[in-house]
């Protein structure tokens, strides 16, 4: 029997032999070629080797041409600064130029236009084109008694003469002035001088007068300026802290500011609403919902109450955009103001309906007719606990009503909110 059971055994340990000689020639197969790799690997790093000495050579001589590049890159830098500097100094010199040619065409034109006015004045005066009249060389002589006497010298007389034209001038001005004496006599001039006198020195003190008004106007204006820039502010500082803080509440989150378009002249700069609701990246107001538009709005309206109270405002639908969740953040936002403010709210909301005082309601029972229903709501105790009582006004056989009984109709209803 324990030959039977070893014969039994044996065809399965062959079998295990025969596997494990075929594992034996794949693992001398494997060390083989695992031997080639080893030997390939070793040629790779040699090769490796190799060029990281070739690369750290190139590296070596790229940093020597890159060092010679940017010296001639600076000193082609510096060639170009002095170029520039050159070109500057040209074109200085041609706008300079360029003035003078200004300034001269400007004298030039002037010239020309004071000898067309003396040609005109000659033409009238002593009917004597001047373009007309030769060119002719005048000799200015002195005698005895120190008077000058001016006269033509003929051609190939005096050849080396020129003309004193200062002499000339006076000679001229002199016959001028004794011309001017031989005219008619004015026998009022003396009158119509102390009464242009008299003019000139009333006018003269007008002038002084208004010269007064206007500095003493442009320093009033300046002080005004300086005053109301300074106002404006501190104004727009303390609205703009708690438009932020305000935004924040009622949004529960995000960030708000107001901007000034323009910094330097605020008087006459325009005012930038720039809002980021809870999960919204920072926009222009345009670009929010209606109900975010709103809620921002309502945000720098009470934002502007903090600063200036004001002991009424009217409210026209103001939270139609909102949903229900926006409501209760207005609602709570405008019990704050309650005490110092009296609003007029224009709504069709129950929740604000619910917060209101007193309601004027708009309602049409008969067709065409229509009625206004008054509704004053007032707190009382009882217990532990508070309740709300209605006061009605009742028209046309109206009884009172309760608040919980109050409903906006179509037409709108006029809810009356603080004190």
């Amino acid at each position: 029997q324990l030959l039977a059971s070893f014969r039994r055994q044996l065809e399965p340990l062959n079998v295990r032999i025969t596997e494990l000689k075929q594992l034996v020639d794949q693992r001398r197969d494997d060390i083989d070629s695992g031997a080639t790799k080893k030997a390939q690997t070793e040629k790779e790093i040699v090769d490796s080797t190799e060029r990281m000495a070739e690369g750290r050579v190139e590296r070596e001589q790229s940093g020597e041409s890159i060092s010679s590049l940017l010296s001639e890159k600076a000193e082609a830098d510096r060639k170009v600064e002095e170029r520039e500097a050159a070109l500057r100094s040209v074109r200085d010199e041609l706008s300079t130029s360029q003035e003078r040619r200004s300034k001269l065409e400007v004298e030039l034109a002037q010239n020309n236009m004071s000898a067309e006015n003396l040609c005109e004045r000659i033409q009238e005066k002593y009917q004597i084109a001047l373009r007309e009249v030769e060119s002719v060389r005048l000799m200015v002589s002195v005698d005895d008694s120190e008077s000058l006497t001016v006269g033509v010298v003929a051609d190939g007389e005096n050849e080396e003469h020129e003309t004193d034209w200062e002499r000339v001038g006076k000679k001229v001005a002199e016959l001028q002035d004794r011309i001017d004496r031989m005219g008619p006599v004015n026998l009022v001039a003396i009158e119509e001088y102390k009464e242009i006198e008299e003019r000139h020195a009333e006018l003269t003190r007008h002038h002084d007068d208004l010269v007064q008004a206007k500095e003493r106007l442009l320093e009033i204006i300046e002080q005004i300026n300086t005053e109301t820039t300074a106002m404006f502010r501190s104004t727009f500082e303390k609205i703009r802290g708690n438009f932020r803080e305000l935004f924040t509440e009622v949004f529960e989150g995000g960030k708000a500011d107001l901007v000034l378009v323009d910094e330097e002249d605020v008087l006459s700069s325009g005012i930038e609403i720039v809002a980021r609701p809870p999960g919204k990246k920072l926009q222009s107001i345009t670009l929010l919902s209606g109900g975010e538009q709103t809620m921002t709005a309502v945000s720098l309206l009470f934002s502007i109450y903090q600063v200036s109270p004001s002991p009424f405002c009217l409210l026209d639908e103001l939270d139609a955009p909102l949903d229900e969740s926006n409501i209760n953040r207005f609602v709570r936002v405008l019990k704050r103001f309650l005490n110092q403010s009296q609003f007029l709210i224009i709504t069709h909301n129950k929740r604000t309906i619910s917060m209101a005082d007193t309601l004027y309601g708009v309602t049409m029972q008969e067709q065409g007719v229509s009625k206004i229903v008054s509704v004053k709501f007032q707190e009382t105790e009882r217990g532990k606990g508070a309740e709300l009582t209605a006061k009605t006004t009742p028209s046309r056989g109206q009884t009172s009503k309760s608040k919980e009984d109050v409903r906006p109709s179509q037409d709108g209803d006029v809810i009356s909110m603080g004190k």
